[in-house]
């Protein structure tokens, strides 16, 4: 009893302690601010939560109070503390505003203009006639602001109309399309959706030529009615609105600059003498360009009508060739007209050749941790047609510190070229009309990995990709043709030892290939929206047409050349929802369908194509290669000797709850779920197949990270727990019965420490 009360007899003695070291260094006659409350008084015909009025309404309770901590401003207890350093700059100064905040006095406060801001809130959001108050009473001798909102019923939309105006921008605003429209009646008047109106009508306005007019030069009246608490909205174009912002304008000229040394319009004289391509002026004084580029990004035209919509689809256009670090247009009327302008789209490339080298050190899914160096060439103007080069080197080195893998360090050493080309090179669809410019790459690898005590392989993939969206948000990746070649060999005499007769070590490490067609579909809905999410889907089919013309007699019995060709369906889908529960706090979520149907010449999926599980971007409860399949669990020779510990279909699922710390230290709170399972018993006998039972052997963790965020990268360290181990007997798999926090050796099976850079999901 006495040890459990020690405790908040020390916080009570802290509390004391703080108070009495703050309240000596305050000016005398200064009284600390403690804060404020915002108390709600609703009229019954208020429907609105009394927490959204609440937070509409605290952000002019200014200032704010000091921070406490246990009920005392223990960063005010530092600023006192660290005193006042003679020079503006310096250690201590920076130490002084880290550690500490200089204090909020009472003097400080206004009340009164915060309440006047608070009433003219509650206004614009539709409660007319409602009022704000404030009281400054001593609770305590401690000096705390309260507000009193009274708030009324709130006034609803009535109808929106157009004064009459005989304009033709008047005209062409009132003709402008209804769908969308932001003031429906019913609705709850807002000043703040009127001004989003306003927004929209200019977007539209805009696309329709009108390059000059902005939300400004619209004006709105409110008439309300008192008897039934509606407000009617009234739309008018200012009369002051200038003769250029009433004009719709189009495209005279377009023209390219590039490079360009100024943003002076270029003389009427030396345009007419610049090179054209498709009605395009194009100054290209280096050469670096071919002038086909240019009409393929631009969609501008002559006599084309002025759309916002179409700038900026040629803008998205022009930067998703990856050519151009900086692309403006400017828009200038032509001289002599009134109602046309010509555009000038200024240019700056990148550099066009670029040698790099990089150093660093990694950590993979599958337990390893190494260094790595790349060195890398690339050319982004390839042929002056925006083409990309790159060729890449990569030497590494990993090492795990998994029991069954400790000496199996790998050496690896690659090369890889890719060539991607602004256009989908298929027949009957070239893509000039997407948002985004297509691209098609070729792409080919080769890998050398020495696993140090069991044998070489070597890797040659290459590929023919096409990519494009057809919106923003939408990518499509359809993939014609692609073939991996795999080989083992330089087994050592230590593997070649331990491998058992007529075991499915014969199965393992065959030379195969791979040539198969797949087809990705990504959808990606990010933003600061409060619900916001991601979801990647494909399938990938392998080995179908070499099937048809060889045939197969079972596993492994037919190849092309000296190599086994793989047979299999593989299809997944990766989705993440992430929920943004106030600005502070998101909760995010994944889940994760994998599934497969290997045939005819394959038992199983190759390894390069298999599902994985556990890690630091998994389930972090469990060791990568140490979970799974089903309720099997891999040997001691299985894990040394298999590529992967993986499977034929996978379901994984994991939720967190991300909050701040303090500055760039963030943490959560998060549980994952799943297993991996194989279609055949080749590999991991019965226990390793999916049947009816697989939720049986759904495994369960949960745990807690931290994480730094140092701007161009995340710095991440999760601890979690395993709460279900599928591979134990039934009835025994469940772990809370056997939680052992005093026990080292329970800690090392269990306490799961990951190491990873950037989130999980």
């Amino acid at each position: 009893m006495i040890s459990t009360l020690k405790i908040p007899a020390l916080l009570c003695l802290l509390n004391a302690g703080l108070s009495c070291s703050v309240n000596r260094y305050l000016p005398e006659g200064e009284k600390l601010y403690r804060g404020a409350e915002i108390n709600i008084n609703k009229a019954s015909q208020v429907n609105t939560n009394t927490i959204e009025i609440r937070k509409s309404l605290t952000k002019y309770a200014t200032p704010k109070r000091n921070r406490l901590l246990f009920g005392q401003p223990y960063k005010l207890w530092w600023w006192y503390k660290i005193k006042q350093p003679k020079k503006e700059k310096g250690f201590k100064n920076w130490l002084r505003n880290t550690l500490g905040e200089p204090p909020v006095f009472i003097s400080e406060l206004t009340p009164e203009i915060n309440s006047q801001s608070m009433q003219a809130q509650l206004e614009n959001d539709g409660y007319f006639n409602s009022t704000v108050t404030f009281d400054l009473p001593a609770q305590k001798n401690k000096w705390k602001l309260e507000y009193t909102a009274t708030v009324q019923r709130p006034y609803l939309l009535g109808k929106t109309a157009w004064l009459p105006d005989s304009s033709g921008v008047a005209k062409a605003l009132a003709a402008l399309p209804k769908e969308g429209m932001l003031l429906p009646e019913g609705k709850r008047y807002s000043t703040k959706t009127i001004k989003a109106e306003k927004d929209r009508l200019s977007l539209l306005l805009k696309d329709k030529g009108y390059y000059f007019f902005n939300p400004d030069q619209l004006l709105s009246y409110v008439d309300t009615n008192n008897n039934n608490y509606t407000a009617n909205i009234y739309l008018s174009v200012n009369e002051s609105i200038t003769a250029a912002a009433k004009t719709p304008y189009t495209i005279n000229r377009v023209i390219v600059r590039t490079p360009f040394s100024s943003f002076d319009p270029l003389p009427d004289s030396l345009i007419q003498r610049l090179p054209r391509q498709d009605g395009i002026y194009i100054s290209d004084s280096a050469n670096k360009f071919n002038r086909s580029l240019f009409p393929t990004t631009i969609t501008f035209r002559t006599g084309q009508v002025y759309s916002l919509a179409e700038q900026k689809r040629s803008q998205v256009r022009l930067n998703s060739i990856g050519t151009f670090q900086y692309i403006r247009p400017q828009f200038t009327q032509t001289a002599g007209s009134v109602d046309s302008m010509d555009v000038t789209w200024y240019l700056s490339p990148y550099r066009k050749k670029k040698f790099q080298t990089d150093i660093g050190g990694f950590t993979r899914s599958n337990s390893y941790s190494g260094g790595e160096l790349d060195i890398q060439w690339a050319n982004k103007n390839f042929l002056k047609k925006a083409h990309n080069l790159t060729i890449k080197a990569t030497g590494s080195f990993e090492i795990t510190p998994n029991d069954s893998l400790q000496y199996n360090n790998n050496w690896r050493i690659g090369i890889e070229a890719t060539y991607s080309i602004p256009r989908l090179l298929m027949p009957f669809w070239t893509g000039l009309n997407l948002p985004l410019i297509p691209r098609t790459y070729f792409p080919v690898s080769f890998d050398w990995i020495r696993h140090t005590d069991l044998y070489t392989e070597k890797y040659l993939h290459g590929r023919y990709e096409l990519v494009w969206n057809d919106t923003l948000t939408r990518q499509y990746r359809f993939t014609p043709f692609s073939l991996t070649i795999t080989n083992t060999a330089n087994f050592t005499h230590s593997y070649l030892g331990s491998i058992p007769p007529d075991s499915a070590f014969k199965y393992v490490l065959p030379t195969i290939i791979i040539p198969s067609l797949g087809f990705q579909f990504i959808l990606s809905n990010w933003g600061k929206k409060k619900h916001s999410s991601y979801l990647h889907a494909g399938v990938e089919f392998a080995g179908t047409t070499l099937g048809i013309i060889k045939g197969n007699h079972g596993y492994f019995s037919t190849k092309v050349g000296n190599a086994y060709f793989m047979q299999f369906v593989k299809a997944g889908v990766d989705y993440r929802y992430f929920l943004k529960l106030n600005p502070q706090l998101t909760w995010a979520s994944r889940l994760i369908i994998g599934a497969s149907y290997p045939y005819g010449n394959s038992p199983f999926l190759p390894f390069s194509r298999q599902y994985l599980i556990g890690g630091a971007n998994s389930l972090r409860g469990f060791l990568p290669r140490h979970l799974g399949p089903g309720s099997a669990q891999a040997t001691d020779a299985q894990q040394s000797a298999f590529p992967q510990i993986g499977g034929d279909y996978k379901l994984e699922s994991s939720t967190e709850i991300r909050f701040p710390l303090a500055g760039r230290l963030s943490s959560a709170f998060f549980a994952d779920a799943g297993n991996i399972w194989m279609k055949d018993s080749v590999l991991y006998g019965k226990e390793g197949q999916l049947t009816n039972h697989f939720y049986k052997q759904i495994a369960l963790d949960a745990g807690f990270g931290l994480r730094i965020d140092v701007s161009i990268l995340v710095i991440r360290l999760d601890l979690a727990m395993p709460f279900y181990k599928p591979w134990q007997e039934e009835g025994q798999r469940w772990t809370f019965k056997d939680i052992q926090l005093g026990n080292k050796d329970w800690r090392k099976q269990n306490l799961i420490w990951n190491f990873a850079l950037g989130y999980p999901f």
